[in-house]
């Protein structure tokens, strides 16, 4: 059998039919990359796969479409395909249109969309965001205003003539064989030639699509593995690709444009476009390992962007913060750079998080506004406070639908508190450390013992009245949760596992509360909690794989002195809910961050608490992992898991025996091998010290 690239291997059609909720798109990009091309199917529908109609491609927010001689207009052109014929890799896509005997081939460079088309007559492009055409026989520019303005230029390999120009669309004759590159700048059009000549210019089709797979396999090939089934070297190296498609490199050769202040700056490198709540739990530490000079950069872009701003943004988009989620998880960033040695102005960045921590609402879905009542008992008495069912919301900035999510952001701000505790200690600000570390023990305050479950206070201090931990929140738990219920938040303490076990009463009571909560079923029934809670797809007892809030919580079994569970729960949770099929996937993307989950946890590997440099050991699904550091290259051994041998009997870090299910950042980085003797029954002695 001839062997595959890394690149080859990638299935983006992995996850385009949703459990519950939306499902992902199969996109042709470069990693990090500004030009993004996936089709524009019809119906438009949450899952992709099932769409049978094409209606357009884009070129950013305009949209072209490709017709016969017959098409007369956009509509004219909408074409069935079959989805079994589609050819799709991240640097290739290619699919007929039944309906016009088109066929469409697609890549990308960086910020360049790359066509090439066999049959078509006719190129119709239409936005209403359109608002300055110019036109030649071998190329065409086009100014649109899509929140700022934003520049297009169209270039041909050979000649087109124009047919007509109506106010929002270009109806262009194009030759039998046709090759097209559109080049897209925030800046100005002399800067999109500028793109096109440096990144697509005397290029063909073919050499732009070879250069894109290089590039790719480049990246994936920093992880390489052997020994496990075909389908799930298709998952997972399809895992490392979506896990690299944020965030989005905004430079254009020197300069970039920031949405930020609305302003042109000297530079390269400028990072947007994140969906922190998501990514910063195993995205970034991902990009961190393999990317660590590009991370730096992403730190670098977070500062710029509090200073252009005057806000650290916590759900940075293109054009500014945005009001979604919760917390302030730009501090998760920059702890865990910390830890794992990246160097940033720190100084700078604990200036912003300062700000988020102590005068920012922490409600969620609002966006940079003044800290309010709730925020003071925040403050002064430790916890985030909960209104009684029967009460009418009477705070104006508590948002409609998502509530106030109050157990849930005291969890979360404590998290975050503690990581500015830590770059407050790095900076020598003692009294801030002692002040932000006290803060972190806040989990406390809404932990009730009397029941054992996290669980939510009104203003007065009182535990809200007939509270239900598994139904009790309205539509998602929201009064008191984020999309989840108690049986998820109540382990939202990564970064002091020891002392949330203390909580419960020690860590064999932890260790019963997570066999708890992958065996307790839903209740009233299946059907009716998921209505409720819609994002708990990828559902085990009360364990929901398919949200980014359950993440770490298998690893928790290594804390408390029994890492064969944790070995024993990831393996059956990455063979049923991560598979090579269009439902892969089992819950929302969330723009990398549910397959960069998989990324580590397929090589045995997870950062259970980004800002603290260790990396919890589970069980591997291949038989050898190389992955390209500084140092080198780290090695892990595991012969037999793929083949299924799911249990850690024994373990060797460079040659000496390791008792401990834990890795330390400079093991892996300096290089160096880690040789995991594998079995099929679980080794109870191995890996329990110092845990």
């Amino acid at each position: 059998m001839i062997s595959k690239t890394p690149a080859e291997y990638v299935n983006p059609y992995i996850g385009t039919v949703g459990h519950l909720l939306t499902g992902t798109r199969p996109k042709t990009m470069y990693p990090h990359g500004a030009a993004q091309i996936f089709p524009n199917v019809l119906p438009v529908q949450h899952d992709y796969y099932f769409s049978d109609k094409i209606s357009s491609f884009p070129v950013g927010p305009l949209e072209i479409m490709f017709g016969s001689e017959r098409s007369e207009n956009f509509t004219d052109s909408v074409s069935h395909f079959d989805i079994s014929a589609v050819i799709a890799h991240p640097y290739l896509y290619s699919v007929y249109l039944e309906d016009t005997h088109i066929t469409v081939l697609a890549s990308t460079t960086k910020n360049c969309y790359v066509y090439k088309t066999v049959g078509a007559k006719k190129l119709f492009l239409y936005s209403d965001k359109i608002t300055n055409i110019f036109l030649s026989d071998k190329n065409i520019s086009v100014k649109l205003q899509a929140g700022h303005d934003l520049y297009i230029k169209i270039f041909f390999n050979d000649h087109v003539s124009f047919i007509s120009d109506k106010k929002n669309a270009i109806v262009l004759n194009l030759p039998e064989t046709c090759e097209i590159i559109a080049a897209v700048s925030n800046i100005s059009f002399d800067k999109a030639d500028e793109i096109y000549h440096k990144e697509a210019a005397d290029k063909s089709f073919d050499t732009i699509a070879d250069e894109s797979k290089n590039v790719w396999n480049s990246l994936l090939g920093k992880i390489r593995i052997s020994g496990g089934s075909e389908d799930k070297k298709t998952v997972y190296y399809t895992s490392l690709y979506r896990s690299f498609g944020k965030m989005t490199d905004m430079s254009e050769y020197g300069e970039y444009y920031s949405g930020y202040d609305n302003k042109t700056h000297s530079g390269n490198g400028f990072y947007a476009g994140d969906q922190l709540w998501d990514s910063f739990r195993s995205m970034h530490p991902l990009q961190l390992l393999l990317e660590p000079e590009n991370h730096k950069n992403v730190l670098d872009s977070y500062v710029e962007m509090y200073k252009q701003s005057g806000a650290m943004p916590s759900f940075p988009g293109f054009d500014g913060d945005s009001p979604v989620m919760l917390g302030f998880h730009a501090a998760a960033l920059f702890a865990d750079g910390l830890a794992k040695g990246i160097d940033t102005d720190y100084e700078t960045a604990y200036e912003g998080l300062y700000r988020n921590a102590t005068q920012i609402t922490m409600l969620p879905w609002v966006a940079d506004r003044p800290a309010t009542e709730l925020d003071r008992c925040y403050y002064e008495k430790g916890y985030f406070p909960g209104l009684e069912p029967d009460r009418e919301e009477y705070i104006p900035e508590v948002h409609d639908f998502e509530n106030r999510q109050c157990v849930a952001v005291t969890l979360e701000h404590a998290y975050d508190d503690w990581c500015v505790a830590q770059l407050a200690r790095h900076l020598g600000k003692k009294d801030d450390y002692r002040f932000f570390m006290k803060r972190a023990k806040n989990y406390v305050n809404v932990y009730n013992k009397s029941i054992g479950f996290m669980a939510p206070k009104n203003i007065n201090g009182e535990w809200i009245k007939d509270y239900d931990p598994m139904l009790s929140g309205g539509q998602g738990g929201r009064a008191y949760f984020a999309e989840c219920n108690a049986y998820t938040f109540n382990f939202s303490v990564w970064h002091d596992i020891e002392g949330l076990a203390e909580l419960m009463g020690g860590k064999d009571a932890l260790c019963d509360r997570l066999d708890e909560l992958f065996t307790t079923p839903c209740l009233p029934n299946k059907y009716t909690f998921l209505r409720q809670f819609p994002d708990s797809t990828g559902l085990m007892g009360m364990f929901c794989m398919g949200n980014e809030p359950s993440f770490h919580i298998p690893y928790f079994y290594n804390y408390c002195g029994k890492p064969w569970m944790t070995q024993r729960r990831m393996r059956t949770i990455m063979d049923i809910w991560f598979t090579n099929s269009p439902l892969g996937i089992c819950g929302d993307e969330d723009g990398g961050a549910m397959s960069s989950w998989f990324a580590f946890s397929a090589i045995g590997l997870y950062p259970v608490c980004p800002g603290k440099s260790e990396y919890a050991v589970s069980s591997p699904i291949f038989d050898n992992i190389e992955i390209s550091v500084e140092g080198g290259s780290f090695r892990i051994s595991a012969i037999g898991a793929g083949d299924g041998k799911r249990y850690i009997q024994s373990a060797k870090l460079n040659g000496k025996e390791l008792n401990r299910a834990f890795i330390d950042h400079k093991d892996i980085v300096s290089g160096g091998e880690l040789i995991l003797e594998m079995g099929h029954m679980p080794n109870r002695s191995w890996g329990v010290e110092n845990n």
